[in-house]
């Protein structure tokens, strides 16, 4: 029954007005004792119902007029600084799924991919405590002797933006407002992956890469912010909070894998290097893994989904259900499975195959094998 009602929900999901992408990635994307793959295929298909969508998913862009009547309330106590994304973004990995650590933050009425209010400032608040702690050199010290120092550092600008955040309890709230970063296009989902984790013995603990979706580099973010009413010199603390946005975003990042240079902003596609923080760095066996596996990542097939959509459907009760897959093994990200393909329809078993699709004039002569 389950199953029946999902195979009659899915088609609904994929036509390009449905505005219901997050339904089937929160709800819908589970498959019940599923192999290792089976989290890779539901994010594919999410990833795939999203692209579906992009044009009722343009509609919720009108955001920016409700940015700039927020700015009309505000007058000068409103700020709003442009960033682009210039390295894979994820965000949100903990998202109420039905599939573990998926990746991405999402408007819950809408579904396009927003940063929260909440991620920025607490970037903010870690980085002030990372401005506050650097060393004449520009080090830092051990994480066990920061603190915050008075004497080196306007601790009060930190608690006039940010608020009290005192172990005896807080006295009063910041007196910025942190609206959230909107994009300014539709972002291009990715696919990245975690490399398996290795034991003390150099072993792979669990040699399946665990696959997150990401929002690919190059989307422009409006990040706003304003001061609330009554803040004295508002403008000082804009100003403040502007500087600190910018440095905390392009030398720090937001979100998950930034000390491996993820989710760092800047003003132009150029790369930078945080300031007293180490990017991780991987090793070549493990850069290369990484690489092959995001490259088989950006084709349609699993091994499973190319036995059950392409080996299975090779015999002349099933070939016509073959011709949904030709527009999808025509993509550039695709090619290994064509190649396996055309290597299937070469063998002896396939003659007859070969020859009931010769009669097929939706079928691709030239992937057929020269008499």
């Amino acid at each position: 029954m389950a199953n029946a009602v999902l195979h009659s929900i899915h088609p609904l999901l994929r036509q390009p007005g449905c505005a219901s992408w997050t339904l089937y990635l929160d709800k819908l994307g589970f498959e019940r004792n599923g192999d290792a793959e089976s989290k890779t295929s539901a994010l594919k298909e999410a990833k795939s119902i999203y692209g579906k969508q992009k044009d009722r998913l343009k509609e919720s862009l009108p955001i920016a007029r409700w940015l700039s009547a927020l700015g009309k309330q505000h007058g000068d106590r409103y700020r709003c600084v442009t960033l682009v994304n210039q390295s894979p973004l994820m965000l949100h990995l903990g998202r109420a799924s039905v599939l573990e650590n998926v990746g991405i933050y999402t408007d819950r009425t809408t579904g396009l991919p927003t940063i929260p209010g909440s991620a920025i400032k607490g970037v903010l608040g870690t980085w002030a405590t990372w401005e506050a702690n650097r060393q004449q050199d520009g080090s830092f010290p051990e994480a066990d002797d920061w603190q915050m120092s008075r004497a080196s550092f306007p601790a009060d600008r930190a608690e006039r933006i940010l608020g009290c955040n005192l172990d005896s309890g807080s006295e009063h709230a910041g007196d910025i407002v942190f609206v959230g970063a909107y994009p300014k296009t539709v972002p291009v989902l990715g696919l990245d992956i975690v490399n398996p984790h290795r034991d003390a013995n150099g072993r792979d603990t669990n040699p399946i890469p665990n696959v997150f979706l990401c929002i690919e580099p190059g989307t422009q973010w409006d990040f706003v912010f304003y001061a609330k009413v009554g803040t004295a010199n508002a403008k000082t603390w804009l100003d403040a909070t502007d500087t600190w946005l910018k440095d905390a975003l392009a030398q720090s990042g937001v979100g998950a894998k930034t000390a491996a240079g993820y989710g760092r902003f800047g003003s132009a596609a150029t790369s930078s290097v945080p300031v007293g923080v180490t990017v991780k760095v991987l090793t070549p066996e493990e850069q290369a893994q990484k690489t092959a596996a995001i490259q088989n990542l950006r084709n349609d097939y699993t091994e499973a989904e190319f036995k059950n959509k392409i080996v299975d459907r090779l015999n002349p009760g099933k070939l016509e259900q073959l011709k949904g897959e030709i527009e999808k093994l025509q993509k550039p990200e695709n090619q290994v499975a064509l190649d396996r393909l055309k290597k299937l329809l070469a063998l002896k078993d396939y003659k007859k195959i070969r020859e009931g699709l010769r009669d097929k004039a939706w079928f691709p002569k030239e992937w057929l094998p020269t008499p």
